[in-house]
Order: C-alpha cells, then structure tokens, then sequence
C-alpha cells in the first residue's frame, strides 16, 4: 500500500507542472496600443476636501495614512497633499483622489488615467492615491477597489488597474472554470504565465493577464491570433464586457473612509521580537510518534487542504507527529504537534517559538501543525483550537494564532468594542483587518509588556492602546502572565490512518483562511 500512495503522490507532484505556449512576451508589449486605442480623456470637475472633511475619515489604507500623518514616512506629504471629489459628466457620482504635489505624476496626469476609462469600469475603483515615494520606485496596486499608483504611469495602467480589481472581484468563483479552460488551451496569456504554471501550478497571473488580454481585443483592433487561448477569452470576455459596457455607473464602488488613527508597531509585532525575544519554556521531552500510530484528525485536515495550484500542503509520507512536553507543564499530558518535513521551521524551532507562549495561554491550544509555505502565515481553527504555522514566521505569529483561542467572543462584548472606539491607535495595521485581530494583536502586545520587559523599555509608548490592554487584561491577562499555569487542555482529536483507503477527517470550516501578516511591506 505504501509504494501505490507513494506513486500517486508522485503523480500528484507531476501533474503541478503544467505546460503551455506564452500568447505574447510580455502583456507590458502592449501598452502602446492601449494608449492608442483609448478615447481622449473627457472634462471634470474637482471639489477639493477642507481640513474638517479630512478630520471626518480618510481611505482606510496604509499608505493614504502615511501621506497624512507619519513625517518620518517615506509617504509623508501634508503640506503639499490635496484630495479631490472628482466628477465626470458620464456619472453623477464622484471619485476619490488624493494627489501630493511632489509625486512624479502631476495632477492633471493622474486624473486623465480615470477619465479615459468608460463609466463602468472606472466605477470598481473606489478612490485613487498618487503618493510621492522613494526615488525610483514604482508601484501600481489596487486592493478592496482602493488603488494607488507610485512613479510614471501610462493610460495602459488605468486598465490594468481595472483588470486587477476585475479579477480580485471574480477568482473565488471562476478558478476552477478557469483552471479547466486553461488545461483545454494551448497557451497563455505571456511568458510570466507560463512560467509560473510551470513552477508550481500556480494560475493567478494566467487569470489576471488573461482579463487584460480580454480588454485589449475589445479595444484594439488587433491582428493577434488568440485561438490558442479560446476557451479562456470565452470564459472572461462575458465578464469584461459587463464591467466594461454597462451605461452609466449604477455599481460604483464607494471608499470607506475612516478617522485616521496610527500604528503603535508599524512593522508590525516582529519588531517586538527584534527589541528583545521573550524567554520560555524548553520542551523536557520530545517523542515522535510511529507512522503506524496515525494522525490527529485536525492536523490530518489541515495538512490536506489544497493549495492554489491544486497540491495538499502535505502528503501522508511526509506528515510527523511529535508528543511534546514543556517544562512549565510537566504534571499535564504531552502536546501532540505536527510537522511537514519540508516546513521551513524545524522541530527544535517549532517547539521553541511554542514554548514563548506562556502556559496559560498555550493550555488554550490543542494541536499545533508546522506547514511548508512560501509566504509566512498562520491560522487559528475555530472551535477546533488549532493552529496551523505556515513558512518561517516571528514568536508573534505563535503567539497571536494561540490568542485566537481564548477570544470566545470577546472581541464583540461592549466592553472590547468601547475599548477600541477610545483608543487612538491600532496595534497594527493587521489588527484592523476583523475585531478578532484586533483581540489577537492586542494579545501578543499584552503578552510582551507582561515578559519581563515592558513595552515601554523596548521602546514604545503603549498610552494609546491602553483601554484595549486593560479589556483583555481584565478579560483574560491571568493566562498572558509570563508565570501563568498550565491547566487541562481539550482532548487530542480522534486518531485516523491516511494510509487506510477512504480515509476520512473532519471538515474544515469554510471561512478558514490563512492570514499572511505584513510585516515584510515596503519600506515606509
């Protein structure tokens, strides 16, 4: 049996790689056409924000926040930084666009990139920012229809602003039609497609291309032989055409605006581990299991979720468990953790970066699986109270996956949500992500300031978010303590064999999904 599952594993890895022609070089080869093919931008009109408006809420991203309010950001512009109610005569509705005056694109440039586009699709972009950033840079980015644009741009970028919210909006939905289109096609979109099918399977820029490709031949009048890529072009054109052709704006994407409040760790809380790791408990025993032994069924479930390019995150073979006992526990039964053998943190490492969580806390969590990933990220199964590792990852992603598990709800009681409308800064910029980071986040900078070494001594005035660290204090700060107890954690899951045919584990929750947290972002 094990020499079948090995070679369907390795069929399995095979059939990842996929094959295909490139349609063009580069989709950037057609960006001379676009700007050909597009009408002449048309008048507006511009309704400059007062200060007071300003005050009211701003774009709730990154980047417009720096603009306004962070002079040591590479993004600060303040005194030369104007924002715009932008109306055309084809909608009565008005565009966002905030504009600083040293950015390399100049206003009337920046507005011309919206006015070119029909109604419809300009309509998916909710606000436009054009920041001024390091020299040389360029950065053109869309997420949630607020997009921004750093550097020199061309009419082409406008729609492939466009493609990219198109595909942001549809790819839940569309990649498995999409996937099966592309395997009866000879080729794709261009050679950054092809290759990254090649690599791992991945079809996310085969699909966003793709809708750029579908624009182009509705614009263009083009000599380009798409029939290698019919059935996806019959897949997306519909789609592009209903963005593109609808009269008028009647699905106009609106910008949520929000007051403005800063970031108490702007890189994020691996900065705190940079400051100084906090202390744990060393693993006294570490005991792997036998293959004959089986799997814990949660693990089991994780380990078999599908990435994009279709492949589990880890095939039986390649599956250990560990029974792990810390020395703070000694008197509780052991933690049965899980691991890929290909994960980028090895058991030494794993168990180390567990045992920073302290006991109480750590009681909270059942299982713990150590996953392969290229980008890093973790994720918290409710009410499972498992927690999955992906890639290499600081103490802190540990550490806030953990603190998912003693939220029980608490992230919505009156007492957390005053707590937050009276503080004056997020944690992180992650921590505005769900009420539940915020719960988390907030945890992992509770759990610092309690190590040994407070937040002040490691450089940061926590004064702002001081009623969120007092509602979860009061909540459950006992459990964050650095010489807080184990107790009696939930019972390990049942224990199944993949190896046995039709192998079945329980079902993950359909809204579990990994959260990558951005602490690698771009310089500020």
């Amino acid at each position: 049996m094990g020499k079948i599952l090995s070679q369907l594993i390795w069929l399995g890895l095979a059939s990842a790689q996929i094959t295909k022609l490139p349609l063009v070089r580069d989709i950037e080869d057609l960006n001379s056409d676009f700007a050909a093919s597009l009408p002449v931008p048309q008048k507006y009109t511009l309704t400059p924000w007062t200060e007071d408006d300003i005050k009211e809420g701003i774009p709730d991203t990154y980047e417009w926040g720096q603009s306004l309010y962070v002079p040591q950001s590479n993004f600060y512009c303040k005194d030369d930084f104007t924002i715009y109610n932008v109306t055309f005569p084809d909608c009565s509705k008005p565009w966002l666009v905030g504009h600083c005056a040293k950015a390399r694109m100049d206003e009337e440039a920046t507005i011309n990139l919206l006015a070119r586009l029909p109604p419809s699709a300009r309509g998916i972009i909710s606000d436009l920012l054009v920041p001024t950033y390091l020299e040389g840079h360029t950065i053109r980015s869309i997420w949630s229809n607020s997009a921004f644009l750093c550097g020199q741009f061309r009419p082409a970028d406008a729609v492939k602003l466009v493609a990219t919210a198109i595909n942001q909006d549809v790819r839940g939905s569309l990649m498995k039609e999409f996937q099966q289109a592309v395997a009866a096609d000879t080729c794709v979109s261009d050679e950054d497609a092809v290759n990254d099918l090649k690599k791992d399977g991945s079809h996310g820029w085969a699909l966003e291309s793709g809708f750029i490709i579908s624009v182009y031949l509705k614009l263009v009048k083009s000599s380009l032989d798409t029939r290698c890529m019919s059935n996806q072009l019959k897949l997306l054109d519909p789609i592009v055409n209903k963005y593109w052709d609808t009269p008028g704006c009647p699905n106009k994407a609106v910008p949520e605006l929000v007051k403005y409040k800063g970031i108490l760790f702007p890189n994020g809380l691996g900065s705190l581990e940079e400051t100084s790791p906090v202390s744990g408990a060393e693993p006294t025993s570490i005991i792997q299991w036998e293959k004959t032994e089986g799997v814990p069924e949660y693990c089991w479930s994780l380990a078999q979720r599908k990435r994009d390019n279709g492949k589990v995150y880890c095939t039986a073979d390649h599956l250990t468990v560990y029974n792990v006992t810390y020395s703070d526990c000694s008197n509780q039964d052991p933690w049965a953790i899980c691991r890929c053998d290909d994960a980028q943190h090895s058991v030494k490492t794993m168990t180390e970066k567990f045992g920073r969580v302290p006991a109480g806390l750590r009681s909270r969590v059942r299982h713990l699986i150590v996953l392969e990933n290229e980008s890093p990220g973790g994720v918290q199964v409710d009410p499972w109270n498992i927690i999955g590792i992906y890639g290499d990852v600081h103490d802190s992603v540990y550490m806030h996956e953990s603190s998912h598990c003693t939220d029980h709800g608490f992230s919505k009681s009156e007492a957390f949500q005053k707590a937050k409308k009276l503080d004056t800064c997020w944690p992180t910029d992650y921590s505005k992500s769900t009420d539940a980071d915020l719960f988390a986040e907030t945890g992992v900078a509770y759990l610092y300031d309690k190590s040994g070494k407070t937040l002040r001594e490691r450089g940061f005035d926590p004064s702002c978010l001081s009623n969120g660290l007092k509602a979860l204090g009061d909540h459950v700060g006992s459990e964050y303590a650095k010489d807080s107890q184990c107790f009696k954690r939930e019972p390990n899951s049942r224990i199944v064999h993949p190896s046995e045919v039709g192998a079945m584990s329980a079902e993950l929750p359909s809204d579990v999904a990994i959260e990558f947290f951005p602490w690698n972002r771009i310089p500020v």
